[in-house]
């Protein structure tokens, strides 16, 4: 908890302005298949995000949100998509995963 909370992770709580984009879309991407369909009644009937590309439109989305409430510019933006390793390759979560 002591990593967590020293971090510069943005403590995003429910009212904040990205709030509910970021968890909505981050449920959409991990709450998939039948071991998570009463997390997705629960959190109000989420449709997930099963096909590849509809995966990774919604990552991007996450992303570029997750850049707006760290509050990077674009110049900072595109240093982290350029220089970031796994940024550029990141692991997809799939079914074989």
């Amino acid at each position: 908890m002591h990593k967590f909370t020293e971090s510069q992770v943005p403590r995003l709580t429910e009212g904040d302005e990205w709030f509910d984009y970021i968890s909505t879309r981050a449920d959409r991407l991990n709450c998939y298949g039948e071991d998570f369909e009463e997390m997705r009644d629960r959190l109000g009937g989420i449709e997930p995000a099963t096909e590849m590309d509809e995966r990774r439109e919604v990552q991007a989305e996450l992303d570029a949100a997750a850049f707006h409430a760290y509050g990077l510019d674009r110049e900072q933006t595109a240093f982290v998509l350029e220089d970031f390793h796994r940024v550029q390759n990141p692991r997809l979560m799939d079914e074989d995963y």
